[in-house]
């Protein structure tokens, strides 16, 4: 196999390079090359940097003048110009094309590329963006981004440098970076998503803990005041409570307020924005007071160091019963949409602390933070794809159970050609969200290396460079990963420090205990892994598990050996039925063998008939 020279395999959707002889496409795409584009792709951190990163390998592989990156709003169906660069470097945001509308739209349609060397002779042009910013296209390519069927974008490249036009070459070329880009998006979206839940939880369990940690004599609501300015980092937070009695705000408890606003204590219900905001029951984030907000509720003498501000309305029962107010940021920054979550967030457990329901606060933080794991499960469910039933003559199947409501164990299935496909199980270290994040940045890894090198011991060796790269506190990852050939009846696999797998022969009876040489994956960067090959029979099976599955079957102590013993006896029982069976029978024994307070690592198996 001649691996200088890579192009696009239109019978192959799931692997979408493979190499081939030098003269089957005009223009070489480099191994350098497709590694240093996954490189800049998978190493950007920021979303908009990886927008960049997008575009100038765009530019560059293509030889093309400028480059633009359409994001689908999936609201409208419309697609927006998020980023565009040009030969003079010109960035456009924001600009919209409409649905359907132009070479784009129609990409986006019908999620097919085009090519369009004469664009303006194109009656699919739509030439408003041009003409706005005088802007001349002279030729195009333009391809959808798709992540599973979704689609995340377009992806257009304009006026190719020293030649006429576009050809199908550029298509082959451009569709593996669009493939590489929607993917790198989709991941960086959902990770932003986790990322903020994840640190909005953090700071109201900082405040939680400051108020768990207050003594017996101390003040709730003082110590809340307290923390929330830690916590939020500014100099001024109040709590404002409504005295039924005189139909007024009163001051409750505050931090670094004036002393004009303690002494009175009470606020002015029609001139105040905290009285606007009890009223209206509408929560304020206000970057510039002096603009955003009538003169007559800006109390006179005003001496805060910033013009932005926070007012939430604090809720008991479907009932406003207060205000939080948080000013001057200590950074001296405008407050943003993170600093309002947090804040309405909060303002609901002050409403059950002030009503004497300390317990029932915690208890909401716990339903939130329940409701924000499912979310996180739901994420990583979409990173895995499905394993079919049958191919080629095979029949598979598989189970997979967390410890926790997310996992860091993995299985993966590729078609390779007609006659071949790949199949892998992995285990991250640890548990939890941690490991789910981990796990996604892998999986990533290990799909976008397997369309360069397929080859159980090339994947592994070129893979862990990355994971190596993106690991963090000594995660690593346990895998196995094995190539199937139907027609010649082998199976040729590698393993990077996972436990033993299984090739159960269905005549001797046999159990075939298949593992290579290779260290976990993220330990060093430069590892390299042995390869093994072995013959199968018709009615044979290979069982691929993680170490979750023998721990279970190990009993009390957890026997490794005598899982694996266990679970050998049970796939002997059902050699001559299907797999789908065999996983029916095992699900049910792991929720007896390993109930859900006993499991203490997630549980991963796949089960293939030949």
């Amino acid at each position: 196999m001649d691996y200088n020279q890579v192009t696009i395999d239109k019978k192959d959707p799931d692997a979408k390079l493979y190499a081939k002889g030098a003269n089957t496409i005009k223009r070489r795409i480099e191994i350098s090359d497709i590694k240093s584009i996954n490189e800049k792709i998978n190493s950007t951190m920021s979303l908009a940097g990886l927008l960049k990163a997008i575009m100038d390998s765009a530019k560059e592989l293509l030889n093309s003048e400028g480059c633009s990156l359409l994001l689908s709003d999936q609201k409208t169906g419309d697609l927006i110009f998020d980023v565009v660069i040009g030969n003079k470097g010109d960035i456009i945001r924001g600009e919209r094309v409409p649905k359907g509308k132009g070479i784009a739209g129609l990409v986006a349609a019908k999620m097919e590329p085009v090519i369009s060397n004469d664009p303006h002779k194109d009656s699919r042009w739509y030439n408003d963006i041009d003409q706005k910013y005088q802007f001349t296209t002279r030729n195009l390519i333009c391809v959808p981004m798709l992540v599973m069927g979704d689609l995340i974008g377009v992806l257009e490249v304009v006026n190719a440098i020293g030649r006429d036009g576009y050809d199908e070459t550029d298509i082959e070329q451009a569709g593996y970076i669009a493939s590489q880009a929607a993917i790198a998006i989709n991941n960086r979206r959902l990770y932003d998503e986790l990322s903020t839940r994840i640190e909005e939880l953090t700071a109201l369990y900082e405040v939680a803990q400051s108020i768990s940690l207050a003594g017996p004599d101390d003040d709730i609501i003082d110590n809340i005041c307290k923390s929330l300015a830690e916590t939020m980092k500014v100099r001024r937070v109040s709590i404002l409570f409504y005295n039924e009695d005189d139909r007024r705000l009163n001051v409750e408890s505050a931090f670094g307020l004036p002393d004009s606003v303690m002494n009175s204590r009470e606020i002015d219900m029609k001139s105040s924005i905290a009285g606007h905001v009890f009223r209206s029951g509408d929560p304020m984030l206000v970057s510039d007071i002096k603009h955003e907000v009538p003169a007559a509720m800006v109390i006179e003498g005003r001496n805060y160091l910033t013009d932005s501000f926070i007012s939430v309305p604090i809720r008991y029962k479907n009932k406003i019963i207060g205000v939080i107010s948080c000013t001057d940021k200590n950074n001296g920054r405008n407050f943003d949409s993170f600093d309002l979550r947090i804040v309405t967030t909060l303002s609901s457990q002050v409403s059950q602390i002030y009503n004497n329901l300390l317990n029932q606060r915690i208890a909401e933080n716990q339903r939130m933070l329940s409701r924000d794991i499912v979310i996180a499960a739901e994420i990583q469910k979409k990173f895995l794809r499905l394993i079919p039933d049958a191919f080629n003559g095979h029949k598979l199947a598989y189970f997979t159970r967390p410890a926790r409501s997310v996992g860091g164990d993995f299985y993966d299935f590729s078609r390779l050609n007609e006659n071949k496909y790949s199949i892998l199980v992995a285990d991250i270290s640890g548990k939890g969200i941690p490991a789910a994040l981990f796990m996604g940045s892998a999986l990533n890894i290990v799909r976008a290396e397997r369309r360069i090198d397929s080859t159980p011991a090339g994947l592994l060796k070129n893979a862990n460079r990355y994971i190596f790269q993106d690991s963090e506190n000594g995660m690593f990852v346990t895998l196995f990963y094995a190539v199937i050939d139907a027609h010649n009846k082998l199976i040729t696999y590698a393993s990077a420090g996972h436990n033993d797998q299984m090739l159960v022969r269905s005549q001797s009876r046999e159990v075939v205990m298949l593992n290579t040489e290779g260290k976990a994956l993220g330990l060093a960067a430069e590892e390299t892994f042995e390869e093994r090959v072995i013959l199968y029979e018709p009615g044979d099976w290979l069982v691929l598990y993680t170490d979750g599955v023998t721990e279970c079957f190990g009993g009390d102590r957890m026997d490794v050996g005598h899982g694996e013993r266990k679970l050998a006896e049970i796939v002997l029982r059902f050699l001559d039925e299907n797999p789908e069976n065999l996983i029916d029978y095992l699900k049910q024994n792991f929720m007896t063998a390993c109930r859900d307070s006993d499991l203490n690592d997630d549980i991963s198996i796949v089960a293939i008939k030949f």
